[in-house]
C-alpha cells in the first residue's frame, strides 16, 4: 500500500473536517500521516452476511490510508438504491467477491449501478481474471441494450490496498 504523507496545513484541515460531523456522523477512523479518514452516517449498515460489510470497513480503512476522506452512507430503508461510499466528490459502492464465480460478479456489476464507481475486493483467492470476464461479458450486455452509460466505472482493490481502475465508461 503507497502512503501519502501530507504538510501540516493540509493535515490541520483534514483533522477540522474530520471533527465538523455532526450527531448524524460517527467519526471511526482518522490517519495521521495522510489525513484520511472514515465516518460512518448512523443509518448506515454494514451487512454481516457474506462478508460484505466487514469488505466495506476493511476497503474504508485502506482509502483512508491513501489520504480519501470517505463517507459512509444511510442506507435506504425500503429497497437497495443508495451507494456505500462517497470520496472524491463521487458515489462509490463496494462488492466483496471472495467466492464469486463470473455470474455473481456480473450481477454485482449491475447492482452496483446505483453508484458512479465500484471497488471489487477480495481477500483469498485471485479473482482478477474472473473480474476481467465478468466486466467484458456486461459491457457486451449493456451495450446491446444502448445502456453502456448506465454502467458503474470499475475499479478493484486487494490486500496490497492500491485502487486500480479497470473500466472507465
Amino acid at each position: 500500500m503507497s502512503l501519502v504523507a501530507v504538510n501540516s496545513e493540509i493535515l490541520k484541515a483534514a483533522i477540522q473536517r474530520y471533527n465538523s460531523y455532526g450527531s448524524e456522523w460517527e467519526r471511526a477512523y482518522f490517519d495521521e500521516l495522510s489525513g484520511g479518514f472514515n465516518v460512518y452516517h448512523k443509518n448506515h449498515k454494514f451487512t454481516p452476511t457474506g462478508g460484505g460489510g466487514e469488505a466495506e470497513i476493511i476497503v474504508g480503512k485502506m482509502l483512508a490510508k491513501l489520504g480519501k476522506q470517505v463517507e459512509f452512507l444511510a442506507e435506504n430503508s425500503y429497497k437497495k438504491g443508495n451507494p456505500d461510499l462517497y470520496f472524491d466528490n463521487t458515489s462509490w459502492d463496494v462488492k466483496y467477491i471472495n467466492d464469486a464465480n463470473i455470474e455473481t460478479i456480473r450481477s454485482a456489476i449491475k447492482d452496483a449501478r446505483k453508484a458512479k464507481n465500484a471497488i471489487f475486493y477480495w481477500n483469498k483467492n485471485d479473482k482478477l481474471e474472473d473480474l476481467k470476464n465478468a466486466i467484458v461479458r456486461s459491457i457486451g450486455h449493456f451495450n446491446k441494450n444502448n445502456a453502456l452509460v448506465s454502467m458503474p466505472d470499475i475499479y478493484y482493490m486487494n490486500n496490497d490496498g492500491t485502487l486500480k481502475q479497470l473500466f472507465i465508461k
